[in-house]
């Protein structure tokens, strides 16, 4: 035999009945199977009849890596055989049904399931990274729904170790697979998970994502669609989706497409711009005067952004807290815009030390070997509190490479560590990405930070449209 004939299946192969072709991976078809004398569903993945060494040499190679690592959410992988001069290799049969059958029935996945893919993915590439192993990317029939939504995968780890231009690569291929599945027109989440996917497939204004990102961004999502949620059905896959397949002419259809396609691309912009906190609210407090004094102006894409000469101080952040802790300052559309997207595990914006940071700036103490005024930067604030506060102040945080071209001009203060909103690898700034090195600092990297991290050593500041 040639290989597998998924037109005269069931077939066996070995021990195993072959009963649907499920894919194709490389060189090699995939297949669902039963083992019959245990009874166990299984995926086996088979080359074609009498392959040469090379290609066997490379399944051979990329089997032993799937046998020796177990990665978050991927369905163990038993071992590879020959029989009948077919080289394959099985692995355990994932529960549900892969999102290529949703595609095929014309289905598409909930917000909610979008969310729960990508949080699972980055699950998986993460630890890969930290096993230092090689992972390719997810294709349609390697992504599982089961019950409650449960999210598995068959693996995708390859022979080699983990190198950085992968994560590109992992990140656009799972963008691709899940962009035709969105949530239909007018249900709940399109526009939030279309922002998701682009940023997905192209990175945030210029710059590629972190997975642990884009995973959190994720689960913001699902939390924000929760209350709309509660009443919908949003279990797993099993048989039709609720409702009828509304079948339609190909004009109508294509029209549906287009206008879903115009919809999500309107959302991806204003959501966007939201989340820079630049357009979706009016701003609560006074503007930073822009003049040469205080900004530097350094361009960005096809324009050009100010960049403040200095952090945010300790009395610009204490009117901040005054307005954000007040019942009456702000408005409910200011307060909701302010915290969009922002995680609900902690309210407040404050420092660990506010009491003892102001204590110290409004009596000029020496506090942590620095005397403070009213005037020093504000420290030991996390990203999600810089975020708010950029909102609060019609601004934005600076990417690294912003913050790196503003650096380079001269006349910036430069006395604390600095949230950006990008990873930059360029000579000055922690390989963590989110924190800019002071000049004058010649300390051992920090250990990464996330976003909710405070650290006496961490400031910001801001940059305006």
């Amino acid at each position: 035999m040639s290989k597998p004939d998924y037109q005269q299946l069931p077939t066996r192969l070995g021990i195993y009945t072959l009963t649907r072709h499920i894919g194709s991976a490389g060189e090699a078809e995939l297949y669902l199977a039963n083992q019959s004398h245990v009874e166990r569903g299984v995926v086996v993945e088979a080359l074609p009849y009498g392959s040469n060494h090379e290609v066997v040499e490379r399944f051979l190679a990329s089997a032993r890596a799937r046998v020796s690592v177990h990665l978050p959410h991927v369905t163990q992988v038993f071992e590879s055989m020959v029989s009948d001069d077919i080289w394959y290799l099985t692995q355990e049969r994932p529960e549900g049904r892969n999102i290529a059958r949703v595609a095929q029935e014309k289905e598409g996945l909930t917000a909610t399931q979008v969310c729960l893919i990508i949080e699972a993915a980055a699950a998986l590439y993460n630890a890969a990274v930290e096993r230092n192993v090689a992972a390719g990317g997810l294709p349609l029939h390697a992504i599982y729904l089961g019950a409650h939504s449960r999210v598995s995968f068959l693996s995708p780890v390859c022979a080699g170790e983990h190198v950085p231009e992968l994560v590109e690569q992992q990140q656009r291929c799972l963008a691709g697979v899940l962009l035709p599945l969105l949530p239909k027109h007018g249900k709940p989440g399109l526009s939030r998970v279309a922002t998701l996917l682009d940023w997905l497939a192209n990175g945030y204004e210029g710059e590629r994502l972190e997975w642990a990102a884009l995973a959190d961004t994720a689960a913001t999502v699902r939390e924000q669609l929760a209350p709309q949620l509660r009443s919908e059905h949003v279990a797993g896959l099993h048989g039709k989706t609720r409702g009828a397949v509304v079948r339609q002419s190909k004009r109508n259809r294509r029209k549906l497409i287009k206008t879903a396609v115009v919809v999500a691309i309107g959302a991806v912009v204003a959501l966007a711009a939201a989340i820079a906190g630049i357009i979706c609210a009016p701003s609560v407090g006074a503007a930073l005067p822009a003049n040469d004094g205080d900004t530097i102006l350094c361009s960005q894409g096809n324009g050009a952004v100010k960049v403040a000469v200095r952090p945010v101080s300790i009395r610009e952040y204490r009117q901040f807290l005054l307005d954000f802790e007040s019942e009456t300052k702000l408005n409910r559309d200011q307060r909701r815009h302010l915290q969009t997207g922002v995680p609900k595990d902690s309210t407040s914006r404050r420092p660990a030390d506010w009491d003892a940071q102001w204590d110290a700036a409004n009596n000029g103490k020496n506090y942590n070997g620095t005397v403070l005024t009213p005037d020093s930067p504000v420290r030991g604030v996390s990203y999600w509190d810089a975020l708010v506060y950029a909102r609060y102040k019609g601004a934005a945080l600076p990417s690294a490479r912003v913050l790196m071209a503003a650096r380079e001009q001269g006349g910036m203060d430069v006395s604390v560590c600095e949230w950006t909103t990008t990873l930059s690898r360029e000579s000055g700034i922690y390989k963590a990405g989110t924190i800019i090195l002071p000049a004058s600092q010649n300390e051992e990297p920090l250990l990464e930070p996330n976003q909710s991290t405070r650290d006496i050593r961490y400031g910001f500041r801001l940059v305006y449209p």
